[in-house]
């Protein structure tokens, strides 16, 4: 966390919260109200200042005050990178453990013990490494991923029971 955000949470420590305003998207990009956020410095505060209280509940600490985001998806949006995953807000590299697919049609994984999207941009090629011979029909999933020399687990899963099982809270109040 910034140290600004600190000095000020030590300055204002009872500041409420706020709810309902900001949002971040399957692909990891800001929302605040129906404008995407697009100032490149306001991004990436956003993204240091990005964390997760005991509810679970995703929030941005903005100076003294907690805004609480909703998810479209999950608390993380991961990417490929050549080394394997890149995660935003975070952006760390960090390896896939598990993963599941919705019958929607989104593909989460298990990275660094939180639930991440896969940015539906690189969906079509991970689909293509990973599961090279399935044609498609989720009543027949592959039982792993083939991504990168590692093998993930594979399940169907619906999106609230994988917010569940991770306990995240999507739409905080």
């Amino acid at each position: 966390m910034d140290e600004m955000v600190l000095a000020a949470l030590a300055k204002w420590p009872n500041v409420p919260a706020v709810f309902g305003w900001l949002r971040l998207d399957a692909r990891g990009q800001w929302w605040i109200k129906d404008a995407r956020l697009q100032h490149e410095g306001m991004v990436d505060f956003f993204n240091r200042n990005y964390s997760r209280d005991g509810q679970g509940r995703c929030y941005v600490q903005n100076g003294p005050q907690k805004v609480y985001v909703q998810l479209d998806a999950a608390p993380l949006v991961a990417r490929r990178t050549p080394k394997g995953w890149s995660t935003v807000p975070y952006d760390d590299d960090a390896p896939a453990r598990a993963a599941w697919l919705t019958p929607d049609g989104m593909l989460l994984l298990e990275i660094g013990g939180e639930l991440a999207a896969v940015d539906d941009r690189d969906l079509a090629a991970v689909l293509e490494e990973a599961l090279p011979d399935w044609d498609g029909d989720a009543a027949v999933l592959p039982e792993a991923l083939a991504l990168g020399g590692a093998r993930l687990p594979l399940a169907g899963e619906t999106l609230a029971a994988l917010h569940a099982r991770y306990g995240i809270v999507a739409r905080p109040r």
